[in-house]
């Protein structure tokens, strides 16, 4: 069920994409910057903060959409773009993504506060656990990444994050625990869920070079490979 689910959020995300191209398309044509675009996003999610923390809820929606609607063009206009996207845009591009989720949590804090009929303890863990889980989900592949090793799994990634969040502001702040509860359940499965990852690629590297060591010839057959192996325990 959960991979299905995955699917068909893809399947989504390509559609969007397909809708958006033309758009994207203008954009490179005018010479927009994808770092632009990049940093537009990060203003609108700025905005979106400042809205929740006011109480205006519909602006805050309508600010966080046009926030998406920046991250999903920046990369296409980047690949649109004669020298393609680079890594220094990349860089900018995820770092803008957990600022811009640092400035949403704060707003709804401030929001439901002030606005939202106040907090409750258990909103206020359920609101630990969404933002701290925000933050590993990403943090997890960036360090698995940097250490050359793949991390693109998981039932929670951001755009999954980003349509509950959108959902919880439609329905309004008073329910946002809710949203925040599942939040916070997608999120720690998603980290556990690449922690196991990474471990199980972890542990297959080192048996691998342990089997076949550096120094070994190429045309080693597999019983002087075995002999070479460190024995394990």
């Amino acid at each position: 069920m959960l991979r299905a689910g995955g699917c068909m959020l893809i399947e989504t995300k390509k559609r969007l994409r397909r809708v958006t191209l033309p758009l994207s398309r203008v954009l490179a044509s005018a010479g927009v910057a994808p770092d632009g675009l990049t940093a537009a996003g990060l203003v609108a999610a700025a905005c979106t903060g400042l809205a929740l923390a006011l109480g205006e809820v519909p602006l805050s929606l309508a600010f966080l959409l046009l926030s998406l609607l920046c991250d999903l063009l920046d990369g296409d206009v980047a690949r649109l773009r004669a020298r393609g996207p680079s890594a220094f845009g990349a860089f900018l591009d995820s770092t803008a993504d957990r600022i811009s989720e640092a400035f949403l949590f704060a707003g709804l804090l401030i929001g439901k506060s002030e606005h939202g009929g106040g907090l409750h303890p258990l909103w206020i863990l359920a609101w630990v656990l969404a933002l701290t889980s925000a933050f590993l989900v990403s943090y997890t592949r960036a360090r698995a990444e940097g250490l050359g090793l793949s991390c693109r799994i998981g039932i929670a990634d951001r755009s999954v994050r980003m349509v509950l969040v959108v959902a919880m502001l439609v329905v309004g702040l008073r329910a946002s625990g809710y949203f925040l509860g599942v939040l916070s359940v997608l999120g720690w499965i998603t980290v556990g869920q690449r922690i196991g990852h990474v471990r199980r690629q972890a542990v297959y590297t080192a048996y691998r070079s342990q089997e076949i060591p550096s120094g070994a010839p190429a045309s080693a057959s597999a019983r002087d490979r075995d002999a070479l192996a460190v024995p394990r325990k």
